[in-house]
């Protein structure tokens, strides 16, 4: 690319889409990824991928404000692509921790230094493995792809961003969803257990119900987790596919 003024700004702009995508998106946008990493990653997908934006620079481009907020307009909209994939695993992250809290695990909360919040073993494990089978299902690839997609689909600097909002809002609304469609047949079957020690201490008044049922639960609990784990797996393609789609109808609503 010929280092002219009209390229060196349209490099400028791939680079801001290209680093919120960073920030935000599953692999690339996880804190053990080193900063200085993200910043080097960031600048070679800048280079490869500024072929695909082809189209006219904004007109106020050369204007300091103009360039100002045509960056920020691009650094949203990578915000937004790599959003679009991570509800799938806030989904699956949601699903886990609900079933460790029935498990009584959230007596067991650690402090997760990756998140920086605190967590429920449960919930970590499902999110590592979701993430494992992610990269074995070629999710970094996908990302890079949707990102060459964007460029042709949406101009740089000219991204429709208010109309992001309603599929933000069909996301949250699909990212519970999909978490309890998840959680749901393992929410019921502790359920199963807690009735089942209700009655055993109606029968039974004198027994230590809580010495019980921590152990109890814990065991159901733990026999609930494995048959979860095999059942994530035959599913992760399906919700790999549907992050996927989410790109696509976000590119269609923020082109102008």
């Amino acid at each position: 690319m010929a280092l002219d003024p009209a390229s060196l700004l349209r490099l400028a702009l791939v680079f801001g889409r290209v680093s919120g995508v960073m920030v935000s998106a599953p692999v690339f946008g996880q804190k053990s990824v080193p900063v200085p990493l993200k910043v080097l990653l960031a600048v070679l997908l800048s280079e490869i991928l500024a072929g695909f934006a082809q189209g006219d620079l904004p007109p106020h481009i050369t204007h300091p404000v103009g360039f100002i907020v045509a960056v920020a307009v691009e650094v949203l909209t990578g915000l937004l692509i790599g959003y679009a994939v991570r509800f799938v695993f806030w989904s699956v992250e949601f699903a886990g921790e609900m079933i460790g809290f029935q498990m009584s695990l959230s007596m067991a909360q650690v402090y997760d230094p990756m998140t920086q919040a605190s967590s429920n073993p449960l919930g970590r494990l499902v999110t590592w493995a979701f993430l494992v089978l992610f990269l074995i299902l070629d999710g970094p690839q996908a990302i890079v792809v949707g990102l060459a997609k964007s460029f042709v689909a949406v101009p740089l600097g000219g991204a429709d961003l208010a109309a992001g909002g309603p599929l933000l809002l069909s996301w949250t609304g699909g990212f519970f969803s999909t978490a309890v469609r998840l959680a749901m047949p393992f929410l019921v079957a502790l359920f199963l257990v807690d009735v089942g020690l209700g009655v055993f201490a109606r029968v039974v008044p004198q027994a230590d119900l809580f010495s019980i049922s921590l152990p109890l639960k814990l065991l159901a609990g733990m026999a609930i987790s494995i048959a979860f784990m095999s059942a994530l797996f035959p599913l992760a393609p399906g919700l790999v596919d549907s992050a996927t789609a989410g790109l696509d109808a976000l590119f269609a609503a923020l082109s102008p």
